[in-house]
């Protein structure tokens, strides 16, 4: 039985466990942890010391489930990834893998981009003329047509809404173009499909070179671009990138807007062209390049798809939902246990 002629918080009780004068705070840690360990005698110390190390542990956990300070791995669906580690003949053309089995890239250019050790295994070395193609879509070229004729071969790389591009890279320096382009999705609107006539629709690049007229950034800044259906949207990062040592880069179309990462931290951008949070689907394309005018040595290109149809009887709860139901479920049960543990307890005032 307890007495409450004094604030709970000055409380002090025997415990019928461990015999132990406790406080109403530690005392309860003691019960919650005798009954975990099935009655078994235990010391004081140990007790105390497992019930701030289960507390420790809840702490880090709820960390981890909210993410702080780190960038959480996002969910989606990989619709291309290249590890840029092999080179080989098929048919007429000489490619590099798709490890989705789906999106072979082509290797273009005189010399061909040199295998090299990577940051995993070997990555691709450009030279700022040589670059990978992969088709979305062939251009019929003959016989002519008052519109283009599209033939479709890879629509899956057409995302729609949220997206993320994701690349490693090791720069040497930055050549005199104001796209150095590491990951680039184009399209065109002719039948000619000449580089000169591509249209910027959504990737990475590095800028450099002069600026043009009203843009401003410093040399060797991270570029996100994504062109959508109300305009042409771009922001760089205030700082440049390190040169001669391997980082991860990585642009992102999500709710929140466009985003940049460096090495999984979100790097401060500025705006150069359009919005950060542009309205819109992306506009669809004919074409990815990768290393396109730069001298990156690139390995390990990924595209994913952050907002994947739903299948039809299908149901995506998210990662907020989620979060919710494991911290419901960690109540109800801390609940019921000390429920049952005080159930279980025979306490007396301390005499």
């Amino acid at each position: 039985m307890l007495y409450y002629r004094m604030p709970i918080s000055s409380l002090n009780f025997r415990c019928s466990f461990c015999g132990t004068v406790c406080s109403l705070r530690r005392a309860i840690s003691c019960i919650g942890i005798i009954y975990l360990n099935g009655g078994k005698d235990m010391t004081l110390k140990k007790i105390h010391n497992a019930a701030y190390k289960l507390l420790i542990v809840c702490l880090l956990s709820v960390g981890l489930l909210i993410g702080i300070g780190v960038k959480a791995q996002g969910s989606g669906v990989t619709v291309g990834y290249w590890p840029l580690n092999e080179i080989k003949s098929s048919g007429y053309n000489v490619i590099t893998p798709d490890a989705t089995g789906v999106n072979p890239g082509i290797v273009a250019g005189s010399p061909q981009p040199a295998l090299v050790d990577g940051k995993f295994d070997k990555a691709l070395q450009f030279d700022g003329n040589n670059f990978v193609y992969v088709p979305i879509k062939f251009v019929v070229g003959f016989p002519p047509t008052p519109q283009p004729i599209y033939v479709s071969i890879s629509p899956n790389l057409d995302v729609q809404k949220y997206v993320e591009v994701d690349a490693w890279i090791n720069v040497p320096g930055f050549k005199n173009a104001t796209y150095n382009t590491i990951v680039m999705k184009a399209t065109h609107t002719d039948q000619a499909c000449a580089w000169q006539n591509a249209t910027r629709v959504l990737g990475l690049a590095l800028r450099a070179g002069t600026p043009a007229y009203g843009e401003q950034y410093v040399e060797g800044a991270l570029s996100g671009f994504v062109l959508t259906e109300t305009g042409f949207n771009e922001i760089v990062t205030t700082q440049p990138v390190p040169l001669n040592e391997w980082i991860n880069v990585e642009f992102t179309r999500t709710a929140t807007g466009l985003h940049l990462y460096v090495n999984g931290h979100e790097q401060s951008i500025n705006v150069l062209h359009g919005s950060q949070n542009p309205q819109g689907n992306i506009v669809n394309g004919t074409e990815y390049y990768f290393g396109h005018d730069g001298f990156a040595t690139i390995d390990d290109v990924r595209i994913t798809d952050l907002s994947p149809p739903v299948e039809e009887n299908a149901f995506d709860i998210g990662p907020n939902i989620m979060i919710a139901i494991i911290a419901v479920s960690v109540i109800f049960a801390v609940a019921w246990l000390l429920r049952r543990a005080i159930q279980l307890w025979v306490i007396r005032p301390k005499a």
